[in-house]
């Protein structure tokens, strides 16, 4: 087990590209694995929206999500709001812990949720760090990650969902130190942090 990770993130990437973020399926990293970040550009940087792990590609995970993002099975905010940082839901999905929709439901609903999901989908920003370690290891740096923009003050930790389930380090683990380096300021993330 390695004592000491740096965790690189390339990006920033969008769904099939805009003006200030190339298509994140063309993207070099695109067919490893590792941690991602799904954010929104604020003036003074990004803003992490979900960290996620996958032991699939990128590639293979993101289209995994797309795929549920366009069926309603995620929370659909307002793009206007979502751009600044802030949460306006008009729909919260399959997986929300106090209002869960059915299968059915999120079918029935998820044409007339069509535009604000495109726009939505539009406004997202991705953060690739491939890395080649086991799941275990991508699950603990995933909830190191998670943990302080949960616990943030302010538009950081307001910004973050409820209900999703991470993995952190358990006491008979012994800790690994993780370096992030990113050409964009991800707010509210350590430059070094425990995992």
């Amino acid at each position: 087990m390695p004592n000491e990770i740096a965790i690189s993130f390339a990006g920033p990437f969008s769904w099939f590209g805009a003006s200030d973020a190339p298509p994140v399926y063309g993207a070099d990293e695109v067919q490893q694995c590792g941690i991602y970040l799904w954010t929104v550009p604020l003036p003074e940087g990004y803003l992490t929206y979900y960290v996620g792990e996958t032991g699939s590609s990128f590639d293979v995970r993101l289209r995994q999500h797309y795929k549920e993002l366009v069926a309603a099975r995620y929370h659909v905010y307002s793009a206007q709001e979502f751009a600044r940082g802030e949460k306006f839901c008009l729909w919260p999905g399959r997986y929300d812990p106090e209002n869960i929709k059915t299968d059915e439901e999120c079918r029935d609903n998820w044409r007339r949720l069509t535009h604000p999901i495109q726009e939505m989908a539009g406004v997202l920003r991705f953060f690739l760090a491939p890395m080649s370690y086991d799941k275990r290891i991508r699950r603990r740096i995933e909830a190191a990650i998670a943990q302080p923009l949960y616990a943030a003050p302010g538009i950081i930790g307001a910004f973050q969902d409820k209900g999703i389930r991470y993995e952190p380090r358990v006491k008979a683990e012994l800790p690994i130190l993780c370096v992030v380096r990113s050409a964009s300021s991800l707010l509210g993330l350590p430059e070094r942090f425990l995992a």
